[in-house]
């Protein structure tokens, strides 16, 4: 979210809630914390709670971040696509399995 944004939604939630005050202090906290947020889902969200709360928003009432992309599933998937481009020979898998039962006994004789 930019500056113009994060000004916008603390504008509309005056707007709406005539009591509530921007002071100078708010824009200092409230700014850098919606500054981290998504702001069509903050708007979404302060649109929601207008319908149902006749009171202001706290931040974390409206708060919504953008979505990060799970870095884990993002991998495992390229390493789907990298073996159906490329499947392992028959020599690899022995190979690989070799290995794998060779750490099972080695693990098992640890305990």
């Amino acid at each position: 979210m930019t500056n113009e944004e994060a000004a916008e939604v603390l504008l509309t939630i005056r707007d709406v809630y005539p009591s509530y005050e921007i002071t100078e202090r708010k824009m200092k906290i409230f700014v850098p914390a919606l500054l981290n947020m998504d702001f069509s889902g903050v708007m979404k969200r302060l649109n929601e709670y207008i319908m149902t709360n006749p009171w202001p928003p706290t931040i974390s009432d409206i708060a919504s971040y953008p979505i990060q992309e799970n870095e884990i599933l993002r991998k495992t998937k390229e390493y789907e696509k990298m073996a159906s481009e490329d499947p392992p020979t028959k020599e690899q898998i022995q190979e690989l399995q070799a290995r794998f039962q060779q750490l099972v006994l080695t693990e098992s004789e640890d305990e």
